[in-house]
């Protein structure tokens, strides 16, 4: 028979408690037996979209359901939710002996628990169900009253068109999933199918499920196979295993692998021969049979077939003949990301190096969006077999310990068996032991200590600093960095490690608490971040420059801004500092704050001017020339960093006319990559970009698994041609987020790796201009700008 689960439905009954001899008024209770009136078929979750998402109210013929609701409990909550929390049915019951209320697409939500309450005219709560466990409502006519959970629960591989149905005898009962019955009353189920044995006869192969398209031809029906098991992911939450044909059809096209969703079926092991009778179908696009039964059928002694070679790069079709199977990479391949090691057990790998975020190395359009569906064929995900979040559960993740990471550009040097498997949009390799821990990896991107010698006499340097925010989350909603004191503590310790061997005089920073916007003493964080940092020094080496008086008022500002500081011994500020205000302009981004120096004790060297930067960022949806125009483009907003970067252009004239000095500096974090329009609009203005010159391999931020620079420092031509070195400090954007400060407790150390996601730039400057001469300077600045010209054009 099929499974029947009982769930006792007496706790529905009670209209009051009684304590030490005294009535305690409850919400209003009413007995479904009494009225005839119940609730006998629910529909909440499917595979895919939750398509035909219902609620059946069963009911004598006849009977008027005026005033009858149906109210939707939220579990995360325990109160109403408004996703059409309450349903007014004001219908009377036909000859079908019920009514069934439809719900949008993914309209009642998905359980652990939630909940239902069926309530009559008066208010009174006719029954209070849930699914996925048990409830205390919170407010709405089930105020404190306990659901009762209906035992059986529906799942994200449910197929479409199942629901969950009422015995209609023995109200207690609730069925399993089986194709709904909405609009009739429920009946029996009946015999269930025969049990699975190793004499059941096999319908189909594994390759005739699978097709040679995207999906699975045979998509809802049922269907019974055979194969050897070729991969265990039974307990990291995937509640099933790879079934793999021994032999193969010798079709290319059709993959000889596939996934079996059994959580309740008995253990298997890799090499167990099994036989499989469940419905094909998809789930989020990984073709699979959902097991009604199965049994492990040794006698069967399927060998367990070769890895099949992936040898990247694949395009769709490629990677979708292999779904399924045992594989083994045949590619020297490149940690492109860790973003998620420390979250999901991921670490992104990719054919023939890394992956470079495609308007860093081409020009937007036909020749961006190429590097993007490329990167897509280089790259597939090395898995770790669980489903669930790392983090979330305190389990540490694999690869990492706190001084020997696992770090972007490294090099694979094994990777374990593994299947080809699909999962949350990406191609991905699950270890077939289920385990994800025996894969090495060598460091040939090792963490530098401190970064590269560039010389010169003065050292400026843009760091973003990941929110670094005195006040905290929960204590301001509109703070955005640590939330607790020992959070904050830890971030502090990690960004003054870092700034302190950055080694540099001047440090432009960005995501530093706006103070003033939160209602807090102007520069409160700024002034907090100094004392910090002379506090490891030891004496007084640091100081800020304070915000600019013609920043607008509070209000109109964001609540993080930039900000600069120095160290006195080296630099001192000529005149007060000054922010860009067009407001136009920089309405949705920081205003630009610039501040004059020299060099401390020698008035005649050249004062120069820093600008500390950042721009609109790429999230979000805009419109006309803000919109995201998708894979290898530039991002939302680009019209709006563009026209930014046209009045930070006109900025840099008014700095020049006010300082009467032309060396400029336009540093940190402009959201634009190398080759997008805004670097174009400081290039055509004449200005140079030092990363390109200088260090043209060099980057400071990965995202998505790909690599690229948001940093950057735009300087005047007087400055480029005074410019002895630049170095991009990669401490951070290539380092997994478990290092953070906020990331897994066990990894955490007070040193400068994942100090941010962003790491900084540092320039050495020749102000005295000792040690060589102007015209030497200048012809190595030309010198370079012709291998950048060449490298740009690919002109020999």
């Amino acid at each position: 028979m099929r499974n029947r689960i009982r769930a006792t439905l007496a706790a529905a009954t009670v209209a009051a408690v009684t304590v030490s001899g005294l009535a305690l008024a409850g919400p209003a209770v009413a007995d479904h037996t009494a009225s005839g009136v119940f609730i006998s078929e629910i529909h909440y979750d499917n595979a895919g979209d939750d398509v035909g998402e219902a609620i059946e109210v069963q009911a004598p013929v006849g009977t008027d359901l005026a005033g009858w609701t149906l109210v939707l409990y939220n579990g995360s909550d325990s109160e109403e939710y408004d996703t059409d929390p309450r349903r007014v049915l004001d219908e009377t019951v036909g000859d079908s002996g019920v009514i069934v209320e439809e719900y949008p697409t993914n309209g009642i939500q998905n359980g652990s628990p939630d909940g239902i309450a069926l309530v009559d005219p008066n208010g009174g709560v006719v029954e209070f169900l849930s699914y996925e466990g048990t409830m205390t409502a919170v407010g709405g006519p089930a105020d404190g009253q306990t659901s009762v959970d209906i035992g059986v629960e529906e799942t994200s591989s449910t197929p479409v068109g199942f629901s969950l149905q009422r015995d209609p005898d023995d109200h207690d009962v609730w069925f399993d999933p089986m194709p709904n019955s909405f609009g009739e009353v429920n009946g029996d189920p009946g015999p269930g199918p025969d049990p699975v044995t190793c004499d059941t006869v096999v319908t189909h192969t594994i390759p005739e499920v699978q097709g040679s398209g995207e999906s699975t031809p045979l998509d809802g029906q049922t269907v019974t196979v055979d194969g050897v098991v070729v991969a265990d992911l039974q307990d990291g939450g995937y509640d099933g295993f790879h079934l793999q044909d021994p032999d193969g059809d010798g079709d290319p096209a059709t993959s000889d692998g596939i996934f079996i969703y059994a959580p309740d079926g008995p253990d298997v092991a890799v090499g167990d021969s099994v036989v499989v009778t469940g419905t094909a179908g998809e789930f989020f696009d990984l073709t699979q049979i959902s097991a009604d039964g199965l049994a492990v059928c040794q006698e069967l002694d399927f060998p367990l077939p070769a890895p099949a070679p992936l040898d990247l790069p694949l395009d769709d079709a490629g990677f979708e003949e292999l779904e399924g199977m045992y594989v083994v990479p045949v590619d020297t391949l490149t940690v492109t990301e860790v973003y998620n090691l420390n979250r999901f057990g991921e670490i992104v790998l990719s054919e023939g190096g890394r992956l470079f975020a495609p308007t860093e190395v081409a020009e937007p359009g036909p020749a961006s969006v190429a590097v993007a569906e490329e990167n897509d064929r280089r790259r597939v995900i090395l898995d770790d077999g669980r489903s669930f979040n790392l983090a979330d559960a305190g389990v540490d993740p694999p690869f990492l310990t706190v001084n020997d990471p696992v770090r972007v550009g490294d090099t694979a040097t094994s990777i374990e068996e593994v299947v080809l498997s699909y999962g949350f949009g990406a191609y991905r390799l699950q270890p077939v032991d289920g385990l994800g821990d025996e894969s090495t990896f060598a460091p040939t991107n090792p963490r530098p200590a401190t970064p590269e010698d560039v010389g010169g006499d003065v050292q400026v340097a843009a760091f973003n600093v990941l929110n670094y925010f005195t006040t905290l989350t929960s204590e301001n909603s509109e703070a955005r960095g640590a939330d607790t004191p020992d959070e904050f503590q830890r971030q502090e310790a990690k960004i003054v490690t870092a700034i302190s061997l950055l080694g540099a005089d001047v440090v432009a920073l960005q995501e530093i608490e706006n103070s003033v916007a939160l209602g807090e003493p102007v520069d409160e964080a700024l002034a907090a971040l100094v004392d910090a940092l002379n506090g490891e020094a030891g004496s007084e080496v640091w100081a800020f420059v304070p915000s600019p008086a013609n920043l607008p008022p509070p209000d109109q500002q964001d609540v993080i801004t930039n900000a600069i500081i120095y160290r006195v011994a080296a630099v001192v500020p000529v005149g007060e500092s000054v922010a860009r205000t067009n407001e136009d302009v920089w309405f949705n981004a920081r205003e630009p704050i610039a501040q004059t120096f020299r060099s401390a004790g020698d008035d005649s060297d050249d004062a120069f001017t820093v600008v500390s930067n950042h721009f609109k960022s790429k999230g979000g949806s805009g419109e006309g020339d803000n919109e995201d125009t998708g894979p290898g483009g530039q991002g939302a907003f680009n019209g709006d960093r563009t026209r930014q970067a046209q009045d930070l252009v006109l900025f840099v004239d008014e700095l020049v006319e006010i300082t009467g000095d032309p060396d400029v500096l336009l540093v940190g974090d402009f959201n634009a990559y190398t080759m997008e329009d805004p670097i174009d609009v400081f290039e055509e203005a004449g200005l140079v970009d030092l990363a390109s010159l200088f260090a043209p391999d060099e980057y400071s931020y990965v995202f998505n698994g790909e690599t690229g620079s948001l940093d950057h420092m735009i300087v005047t031509a007087s400055v480029a041609a005074k410019v002895t070195g630049v170095d991009i400090w990669n401490i951070n954007a290539v380092e997994s987020y478990g290092y953070q400060y906020n990331g897994t407790p066990s990894l955490y150390a007070p040193y400068q790796y994942r100090a941010s996601d962003h790491d900084p730039i540092i320039a050495g400057l020749d102000l005295d201009e000792e040690g060589s001469t102007p015209g030497e300077r200048l012809r190595e600045l030309i010198r370079r700008l012709i291998e950048l010209l060449k490298e740009r054009f690919g002109r020999g």
